[in-house]
């Protein structure tokens, strides 16, 4: 029993050391071919590989009309981190390097604005992969876990 315990957990835990993975897609048809937000569906289109990336990053913004609606869009990515240009001496030489920050709460926050604005921005960022699916609930996890503690303590 303690070894199916260990497995799960492990199984549910587990990072594979292949990179980060994330949702991306823009508010508006772009040039570079990333698909629109208005038709994500978490299928594997929407995929890409954060290399030079440890958060995933969804931001939504909305904007209210004079009339009473809202307009609403979403962005979905690899949270910027990197900084081109660095140098650092590798075997005896300078070599320009790409670092890679931890600039980033893992958090939603509200963009500053001003509360008379027309518009409001929700930043939020992650750890893991997928995380920044609409669906994902990492508390999904944890009551697995807990329940799987509570049924071997019995």
């Amino acid at each position: 029993m303690e070894f199916a315990l260990l497995f799960v957990a492990l199984a549910l835990f587990w990072k594979p050391s292949s990179g980060l993975h994330c949702f991306k897609c823009a508010p508006e048809e772009t040039y570079s071919g990333d698909q629109q937000c208005s038709h994500f569906d978490g299928s594997d289109k929407f995929l890409v590989l954060c290399e030079h990336s440890t958060m995933c990053f969804k931001r939504q913004t909305t904007l209210r009309l004079a009339n009473g609606m809202s307009s609403m869009s979403v962005e979905r990515g690899c949270a910027s981190q990197r900084l081109s240009g660095d140098q650092a001496r590798i075997n005896g030489r300078w070599q320009l390097v790409d670092t890679i920050y931890e600039v980033y709460e893992e958090a939603c926050k509200e963009a500053p604005t001003d509360s008379d604005g027309p518009t409001q921005t929700l930043h939020c960022f992650c750890r893991g992969n997928l995380c920044n699916n609409s669906r994902y609930n990492i508390a999904s996890y944890t009551l697995i876990v807990i329940a799987l503690f509570v049924y071997y303590l019995r």
